[in-house]
């Protein structure tokens, strides 16, 4: 049965989800179903090894608004979320994980912000259920990332985003595969909204982020976003080199007034904290040239293998 052209597209990545999916879909017809306008359930499966796909198809079955795509393999999340943002149909686009830790109750409040003018709206989870370290890790990372882009949100992790269909487009045009998706969107307009959104507790399966992928995103956006990193090495040579300079003065003294007193364990700290500054730098700039590398490869950043009938 062909339905009308949405007017807005909510797109969902799935990885391993099948304990939450039927509950989103319920709530989410009930949301968008409320606003009497036509839209698109763009779902999209990262590579689920779960019942994750089975379910989606029978969603897909029983409801037309419902458009479930494969990747050829788990690209990640934000893969997956550009795939969907490549399929969606929508003049507003929305984003949403699977997990029910953000509410679909809360799209009517981005729509709201879309239609009065923003480009993107990006929710502020209140009353994060989060873990204490994970609250405190993302709270340094936003603080970055907003010194960074000039765009003072507090909350950039927030997987509850809309967007206008034109600042989609010239975010799918960009073609660098070490991508995060919000500053992506700072990249292309600064007209972008934050609103406070409702944060409840994972119901079932577990997040698919630990403590490794937090670090390992980190790294990845700041190595971005920023050479930042670079200059901050050619600082800190400065510095050892005034340290090492003003040390030479203090033997010196020691030599001339006391002689030698200087036992050989002042000489092995210093060893050791130049290996460790040396290789510390080494592998910041190891991070920049594996992304030059992953760059030239070309390589897509998602591959669709297909819609699902």
């Amino acid at each position: 049965m062909d339905t009308p052209v949405p007017e807005i597209s909510v797109v969902i990545p799935v990885y391993n989800e099948e304990p939450s999916l039927r509950e989103l879909h319920e709530r989410l017809t009930a949301v968008m179903g409320g606003l009497g306008r036509p839209y698109e359930l763009v779902f999209v499966n990262d590579g689920s090894r779960d019942g994750s796909l089975a379910l989606l198809k029978e969603l897909r079955r029983g409801d037309p608004r419902v458009r479930v795509a494969s990747l050829m393999r788990n690209f990640g999340q934000s893969p997956a979320l550009y795939a969907g943002f490549s399929l969606a149909r929508g003049r507003f686009l929305v984003m949403l994980d699977a997990d029910l830790q953000v509410y679909p109750e809360d799209i009517p409040l981005l729509l709201e912000q879309l239609e009065a003018g923003a480009d993107c709206v990006s929710g502020r989870r209140t009353g994060r259920r989060d873990p204490f370290f994970r609250r405190l890790f993302s709270r340094a990372l936003n603080r970055y990332i907003a010194y960074e882009t000039g765009v003072p949100l507090t909350d950039y992790g927030c997987p509850l985003k809309g967007f206008r269909r034109e600042v989609v487009g010239h975010m799918l045009a960009f073609d660098h595969r070490c991508r995060y998706l919000p500053v992506d969107m700072t990249a292309v307009t600064t007209n972008i909204v934050e609103i406070p959104v409702r944060h409840a507790e994972r119901k079932a399966g577990r997040s698919k982020y630990e403590l490794a992928d937090l670090v390992r995103t980190a790294v990845d956006l700041i190595t971005n976003i920023s050479v930042r990193p670079l200059r901050m090495i050619g600082l800190l040579g400065i510095l050892l080199a005034l340290g090492g300079f003003f040390m030479f003065l203090r033997v010196l003294y020691f030599r001339v007034v006391y002689g030698n007193q200087l036992g050989a364990e002042s000489v092995i700290a210093l060893f050791f904290l130049l290996c460790g500054v040396q290789l510390l730098s080494l592998g910041t700039l190891c991070e920049y040239v594996g992304r030059i590398y992953a760059e030239t490869q070309k390589k897509p950043y998602f591959i669709i293998r297909g819609e699902e009938e």
